[in-house]
Parts: C-alpha cells; structure tokens; sequence
C-alpha cells in the first residue's frame, strides 16, 4: 500500500470518527423529543444554542410562533422574562403595536383589541410599569385607558373632565390589580390641576393648585414615587414635590443646582428615576448621555459616574434601574431608538467605556427613509444628507408637487423596507 494510500485511509477514518463525534447526540435522542424540545425554546440565543449541538440537531425545525393576540383568555406571551425589559411601539396609524425583546432581538406585532378601537384616533403613551401601559386618545375629551400588551387587557378610565390646556403627564401608583391603585393627571399650562382616580370609583377628583402652581408649569418627563411623595421635573429642571394624599398643602418647587440648564444642555430625552435608594436624573442628548445624583438636604444634583452592578432603561413612558442580570449589560443605559424595522432597537452607553453604541440599519444619502416621531411621523422621503456628528438628517419630502427640504433628529427615521 502506498504512502498516499495509507494516509488517504487514515483521513477517512478521521472523518468518520468525526462524524460519529459530530452526531453523538442526534442518534440517542428521538427527533420527536428534539422537536419538542425546540419548539420550547423562545429566544434567539437558546436557539442557536440548540443548533450546534450536532448535525442531526441542525436539522431539526419547527415554526415557533407567539400565541394569537385574540384569544377570549390571552396567554403572556413567553418572552416575558425579568432579565430585561420589553420594548412598545406603536405603528401602522397606531392600529398595531410591536413588542421588541431588545436583548435577544425578538418582535411580536399584534392589532390593538376590539376594546382599543381605531376610531378613537391616534393614541399617546404617558406612563408604564408593573407589565400595565396607560394610554389615552390624543384628542379631546382625554379618555385615558390602562392596557397590558402581553394579555391584551384593558381598564377603561373614566373621561377627565373639560379643562383649558392640555394633559400633560399621567402615571399610575401601585399595580392595577391592587384596590388602592391611583391614577395621576398633571393639567399644567393655564389649568393648574392635578386630577386623581382611583380605580373602580366612577370619577376624577380635582385638586386646583392655580396659587401655587406656575400658569406654565410643564412636567418634562413622567413623575416617580419617591420615598412615600411624589417627585416631578420641570421644564426649567426644578423640582417639584407632592403628597398625592394632601396635594393643596404639600406641593413645593425646588430650585436646584449643579446641573445644565436646558440651553446648555438640551435633551431629547430626561428621566427621575430611584437609583439603589438615591434620586437621579438622567438627560440625554445627541452626545453623551449624563446622570445627576440628588442631594435632598442640599438641593444639589452631582455627577454620577457609576451605576455599580446595575443597568438604567429609559423612555418616555418608563424608566427605572433594575439588576444586570444578563452578563455584560452592567453600568450601561438603555434607551430606545426606534422600532419601525426589526433590526432598530435601542442605544446603550456604557459608563464603564464611556463608549455609545448604536444598533440600527445604516442610513445613508439616497435611501428612502420613513419618519417615525415628531411632526412628519410616517411621512416617506428621501434622504440628502446625514450629519453624523450632531445627529441631524436633511430629508426631502415631495409636498403639494414638489420637495421641500426638512432637517430632523436622525433617530427619528429609518430605512424604509417596504
């Protein structure tokens, strides 16, 4: 036998060596049992996870869907875990609504429940937690609503009553489930009322603060519970504090200092949240994002510079610290771009680096783009130019027969896929 004879044989030997190796697993377990255990598994990871295992597991595939958004007794959808939160988004003219999973990069789109009708008109986010959104009709008489998007339950809140201005902030105190759970409106801007309900009574109850609050007091982000009162941000980045049991004598403006006024640090998005027992304030703009840290005897915010083992998730309707439980995702904050297409999610920014990351589809001139917040949401233009550095876009929309130029924040667009 020659040399290249015997070494072909060994070669041969070693792959089928290999390939025993390879499909160890697959030709012990049944492809009915691999199936099932597949069809289990929810999350990209675990998927992947699965397939490597060998060959015969790579082969197995099975449709693994999320339970039907309409069902008499909604199943929470198995996503649902409390390693990171889910995201919310609204989308096809507020008719549907996408639930993004942002660390395994899994989406659910669902239609709004019969109980949550189109013709209401457009809808606005004020406040989330305990898994509970709450909602209400963009347009006048407000007709807020709680909504669990998971189970697609809905708690209809009655009308707030007539008032000049408009609803500025709502937020709720306790899970919906609770007896004592109430309700919070903010009419700021010529009204200078809070409205409370609590759940299950058949109306508002009005507290006038016309002598105490500013004729154009607007909060600038949604209002936390804090230490047994309730903490608000100003436009002007005042504080504001109140007893929700005794808002007529309790509320107080705070001036409060060590911290960037909106013109020299303007933001996009800001934030009061409870951080392992402290009062921050988080703002973030086109650059980096910053946190203050509240110093209640001293009214004076300083720099925080480390969140220790924890993440901070901010939003608009949302923002709390919560445990890094998945590795990697410490001393970072999260915040949400956008979630018009799948791979547009959120940006994080890690204190720990200094570094932010963005994770979206790359815009660049030319692409067709489709606006998702703002003044020209779902308006379809073409895309001129991108400054990267300040985070503008110059969009061309064709407009009673002809383009007109408009400059936006970049991450109010995405690519348009359809």
């Amino acid at each position: 036998m020659s040399k290249i004879n015997q070494d072909s044989g060994k070669h041969q030997g070693n792959k089928k060596l290999e390939a025993i190796k390879d499909d160890l697993w697959g030709t012990i377990l049944p492809t009915e049992l691999l199936e099932l255990i597949l069809s289990n598994l929810t999350f990209v990871v675990d998927i992947i996870n699965f397939h490597v295992i060998c060959k015969t597991w790579r082969s197995i595939t099975v449709s693994v869907s999320p339970p039907p958004p309409r069902q008499l007794n909604p199943t929470p959808l198995p996503c649902a875990d409390s390693s990171f939160p889910l995201l919310f988004h609204m989308m096809d003219f507020q008719r549907k609504y996408r639930i993004f999973h942002p660390l395994y990069n899994y989406t659910w789109d669902f239609d709004f429940p019969p109980q949550v009708p189109a013709r209401d008109g457009p809808k606005k986010l004020y406040f989330s937690k305990y898994g509970w959104l709450l909602m209400s009709r963009f347009f006048k008489p407000a007709m807020p609503f709680l909504f669990n998007p998971l189970t697609q339950e809905t708690i209809k809140l009655p009308a707030i009553p007539e008032f000049p201005g408009y609803l500025l902030s709502m937020f709720f105190t306790c899970p919906p489930s609770q007896s004592d759970c109430l309700v919070v409106a903010i009419a700021g801007r010529r009204n200078s009322s809070i409205y409370v309900h609590k759940l299950g009574e058949a109306d508002w109850k009005m507290h006038d603060l016309k002598s105490k609050m500013d004729h154009y007091f607007e909060p600038v982000c949604h209002p936390i519970l804090y230490q047994g009162l309730c903490y608000c941000l100003g436009l002007d980045r005042n504080l504001v504090v109140f007893d929700i049991q005794d808002i007529e004598h309790t509320w107080i403006v705070h001036k409060v200092f060590n911290i960037p006024s909106p013109s020299e640090f303007p933001a996009r998005l800001t934030a009061l949240v409870e951080h392992d027992g402290q009062l921050l304030v988080v703002l973030i703009g086109v650059g980096r994002p910053y946190i203050f840290e509240l110093d209640l005897k001293t009214k004076f915010w300083k720099l925080a510079k480390n969140l220790g083992k924890n993440s901070l998730f901010i939003s608009k309707g949302a923002s709390f610290s919560q445990r890094a439980i998945v590795s990697g995702t410490g001393n970072k904050i999260f915040y949400p771009l956008v979630l018009k297409n799948k791979t547009d999610s959120f940006r994080f920014y890690s204190l720990a680096t200094t570094n932010g990351a963005k994770i979206s589809k790359r815009l660049v001139a030319g692409s067709t783009v489709r606006v998702v917040s703002g003044t020209f949401a779902e308006f379809v233009g073409s895309l001129k130019k991108l400054n990267r550095k300040t985070g503008k876009a110059t969009v061309g929309f064709t407009l009673f027969g002809k383009e007109s130029l408009v400059e936006l924040d970049a991450e109010d667009i995405v690519l348009e896929t359809k």
